[in-house]
């Protein structure tokens, strides 16, 4: 069995002490592969930068030759039974990093430990020796306690193991299945309230796929105090990250808390196990491209709200802001000009998390979200849903671990809407193609119900000039189809700014030390709406899409 022992003798130096014992019964070198990336996150991340004092020993003591064959491939010269000894670096506080203090020992296995090739699926144990830290819990399948499990270096990979020195501790069960709720930091609300909110979420969730696909299920929660907000999704878990901890008494705060962690669990099912064919199983060596982000994030960032209001744990009109959200997001970018949520999804490894160049690409996790409520919408009106949908897709790839294609996604939503033609322009138009969605986005919404509205506040050179500029007065952003798109650049400082009642402005800019005049017409009409949605009237298609 392959063996990773753990220890941290200083917690403040933010290293923690790997050792790794296994066996090389083969004549062949054995080879040490670091994974370059992690489940969830398209974007390699090079974890092996963070390793020093690698070191090869013989039961003995003797140290055994290696090379080193790539940035993250180790290649050991020897046989019978080894020692690999290594430290790793844990600065990094997020959910699917690592991070070591005098409060906690936490990292995410993918980013420390090694595929040994050629025993991939062989069983691992892992052991922690860090009695400073008595409170210690995993995603892995525990044997003692300091100690836990993984049936291949898959599941090892994607776990995460948390040591602390106090960890708060609650429960709920849901379906058949036990759920855990671990806390890292301060707690600044109800804690009656905020179970029986994921009581809620869970239980829909489950009736709704018919089932939950592990026995227990840990919701490790880091509330720190300063501003942080990621999620990363696991088989038997999640990792969330929030701060500061202190604003989840304000009821907008907690909204984005529990948004996240519906979206995580709603991963138990699609992502995790619900996987295109190329992400199955995963290489952590190198990029691996797919197309899929519609399905993979576009349907979670969708459904992982909107089981918040199927639960009851959102009224109407809190949903409805937060869609609100993901909506202006999604007006406020020209992205899908130029790309697709396919060819997005596809660049990832590129820029699918940087800001990027202006109107290159969609974001999948938004413009996916609008495109899955469109689809939901269309399903709605043909007497079936995306929940239909999505069931369909667990039992038919997720339960039986099979990878599906991004065809067979399309094609079981054509057979539920009864009409093939009607899915196959919306795919071309809209998922594959370049056509404006938001004339057909607003027609779908309407028949659901919900009024899409416009504002245009006091802020003539965003709404009538199509400039919009940050606290210091730089330009972000300019609409292209704005007359500032020809005469003004990103990055301009506005020194002065003139605007006439006959829709004209006078701007004097800072351009890289160069100061300029310019002057702007607006009569091309008005840009960037701030958007809101209602529910004048709830209709039936509104309580079979909130069902």
């Amino acid at each position: 069995m392959i063996h990773y022992h753990i220890t941290c003798p200083n917690p403040e130096s933010q290293f923690i002490h790997i050792q790794l014992e296994l066996e090389n019964q083969e004549l062949d070198p054995l080879k040490l592969q670091l994974p370059s990336w992690r489940a969830g996150r398209y974007q390699l991340a090079n974890y092996a930068q963070n390793i020093r004092g690698f070191k090869v020993f013989d039961t003995a003591g003797n140290l055994i030759p290696f090379q080193k064959k790539s940035k993250d491939l180790w290649q050991i010269i020897g046989s019978g039974k080894l020692l690999v000894n290594y430290e790793y670096w844990a600065g990094k506080m997020d959910a699917g990093s690592a991070w070591v203090d005098d409060e906690q020992v936490y990292f995410n296995l993918v980013n420390c430990c090694f595929e040994v090739l050629g025993q991939s699926s062989e069983e691992i144990l892992v052991t922690l020796e860090l009695p400073e830290f008595p409170d210690q819990i995993s995603t892995l399948i525990p044997v003692s306690k300091s100690s836990w499990k993984a049936a291949d270096f898959q599941m090892l990979a994607d776990s995460t193991i948390l040591a602390s020195k106090k960890l708060i501790h609650w429960n709920y069960r849901a379906g058949d299945s036990d759920f855990h709720i671990w806390i890292q930091g301060e707690v600044h609300f109800e804690k009656g309230k905020f179970i029986s909110a994921f009581e809620a979420f869970s239980k829909k969730l489950i009736q709704d796929f018919g089932e939950f696909p592990e026995p227990e299920y840990h919701f490790i929660f880091q509330l720190l105090p300063y501003p942080h907000y990621h999620g990363v999704e696991h088989r038997r878990g999640t990792v969330i990250t929030f701060g500061p901890a202190e604003k989840l008494a304000e009821p907008e705060e907690m909204e984005e808390l529990l948004g996240v962690s519906c979206h995580e669990l709603y991963h138990a099912w699609n992502v995790c196990r619900i996987r295109p064919k190329e992400l199955l199983p995963y290489d952590f060596s190198k990029e691996t491209y797919t197309e899929a982000g519609l399905i993979l994030e576009g349907v979670t960032t969708y459904l992982g709200d909107m089981y918040l209001l199927k639960s009851g744990v959102y009224k109407l009109e809190t949903y409805l802001k937060h869609l609100a959200k993901v909506i202006q997001r999604e007006a406020d970018n020209f992205g899908w000009k130029n790309y697709s949520i396919l060819e997005s999804s596809f660049d990832l490894w590129l820029d699918g998390y940087v800001p990027g160049i202006p109107d290159r690409k969609v974001n999948i996790y938004t413009r996916g979200a609008i495109l899955a409520m469109g689809l939901d919408a269309i399903l709605i009106n043909s007497r079936s849903s995306l929940r239909v949908v999505m069931r369909r897709m667990w039992e038919r790839f997720g339960k039986p671990n099979l990878g599906y294609t991004f065809s067979d996604f399309q094609e079981i939503i054509a057979e539920e809407a009864g009409s093939r033609k009607l899915i196959e322009d919306f795919f071309e138009r809209f998922v594959s193609g370049h056509k404006d969605y938001f004339g057909e986005f607003k027609r779908l919404l309407n028949s659901l119900g919900i009024q899409w509205n416009e504002d245009f506040d006091q802020n003539p050179l965003l709404h009538e000039f199509g400039v919009r500029i940050n606290e210091l007065k730089q330009i972000t952003q300019i609409h292209p189809e704005s007359d500032a798109y020809k005469k003004l650049m990103k990055g301009d400082v506005i020194l002065e700014e003139n605007i006439e009642e006959e829709k004209k402005a006078a701007l004097k800019i800072n351009r890289m030390g160069r100061v300029i005049s310019v002057n702007l017409d607006s009569s091309k009409g008005l840009f960037f709406p701030k958007i809101s949605l209602s529910c004048p009237q709830i209709l039936e298609s509104t309580k079979n899409w909130m069902s």
